[in-house]
């Protein structure tokens, strides 16, 4: 029997169609995921503030450098940016390695526009661009919202690897999955390569859960409470098969893991999944037994309780329970941007103290 020193090195080595990436740029947490099998890493301006917090050994000299030298009549958003650039950039030098001897299938960085523009195709492909440009390992993340369907149609068109992010369910992926094929088609009549298109949907299945249990506790919804735990299991479920039967060329990503379960039930999926640094960390010398569980369907009586008792499930769970024009008034899309941009104002807060010593 092969030894293995964490659960998700043995995932990485049985299923390696089942690509794990780190939830961080960090250069201790990509070592760390890469030395376990991961082989993708992602990023924001949040992710690098909580980079920073952890390496600023790492990046005290050049945060100086930054703030009293090349932007010293910069903004604090401005700096924001130049470091949240600077840190994805490390990331995808490091995993740029992997990413060629791979032919582009692993070894990307993603990174994420500045969620102030999710509601501007313009702004959002015109900042996609520029991220994009700065390495051949970067893909671009923008949010699913209703501009964001058109964004991620155009920069696909643009050669530009894509993801879409703050997706919660059937309607939102399918729209993505849907936006990405007529960028796709759009190149392919022009003539233009699609071979090093590398595009995803993010489902944040962990948020999902979460979404639901609050709901239910505000309400005080009478309703099995384990259930809450397989909202988004079963949402990420239908939807990969829809992908497969409609071979839809962007690969699905499962996020926002808050407990093994959020990982470990969709292991032998052709997927990507996004695995928070703590549980890297968290998993190190665990033991847990792990079989293929992509094609394990959550129970339909689990299923038809929540359709029945959460009127917000429905509206994710069924293909046409929203419209693409009500994707930015969603319950959970709308507390995920304000948590993003909350966490930009954060970040910024923290550059001030060292912009004003």
């Amino acid at each position: 029997m092969p030894h293995y020193e964490s659960p998700l090195q043995e995932a990485a080595e049985r299923w390696p169609q089942t690509q794990l990436w780190n939830d961080s740029c960090g250069m201790a947490d990509i070592d760390l995921a890469l030395r376990r099998g991961g082989c993708g890493a992602t990023s924001n301006p949040v992710i690098v503030g909580n980079v920073l917090r952890r390496e600023m050994h790492l990046w005290e000299d050049r945060l100086r450098e930054i703030i009293d030298k090349d932007l010293a009549d910069g903004t604090e958003d401005e700096i924001c940016w130049k470091i949240s650039k600077e840190a994805g950039l490390k990331g995808a030098e490091k995993l740029l390695p992997l990413f060629r001897q791979s032919g582009g299938k692993k070894g990307w960085q993603a990174m994420q526009v500045n969620p102030i523009y999710y509601r501007s195709v313009e702004k959002t492909v015109a900042h996609a661009q520029e991220l994009s440009s700065m390495g051949e390992n970067i893909l671009i993340k923008m949010p699913v919202s209703t501009a964001g369907i058109k964004a991620l149609e155009e920069c696909t068109y643009r050669g530009i690897s894509v993801n879409g992010t703050v997706c919660f369910g059937v309607p939102q992926a399918i729209a993505v999955a849907e936006a990405i094929e007529r960028g796709y088609q759009r190149r392919e009549q022009e003539g233009l390569p699609t071979d090093k298109l590398f595009c995803s949907c993010t489902i944040m299945t962990g948020r999902v859960d979460d979404y639901m249990k609050r709901l239910v506790a505000e309400r005080e919804t009478p309703i099995t409470q384990e259930y809450l735990d397989s909202c988004g299991e079963a949402i990420f479920k239908k939807i990969y098969g829809i992908y497969r039967q409609r071979g839809y060329r962007a690969k699905l990503l499962v996020a926002n893991n808050n407990s093994h379960f959020l990982w470990s039930r969709f292991l032998g999926g052709d997927i990507l999944m996004t695995v928070n640094p703590l549980w890297w960390r968290r998993m190190e010398g665990a033991r847990l037994e792990l079989h293929e569980t992509i094609d394990e369907q959550v129970d339909p009586l689990i299923v038809e309780e929540l359709l029945d008792k959460i009127p917000e499930y429905r509206s994710i769970y069924l293909e046409d329970g929203l419209r693409v024009e009500e994707f930015n008034h969603y319950g959970a899309f709308k507390a995920t941007i304000n948590e993003f941009l909350t966490g930009c104002d954060a970040f910024n807060v923290y550059l001030r103290g060292f912009m004003l010593p």
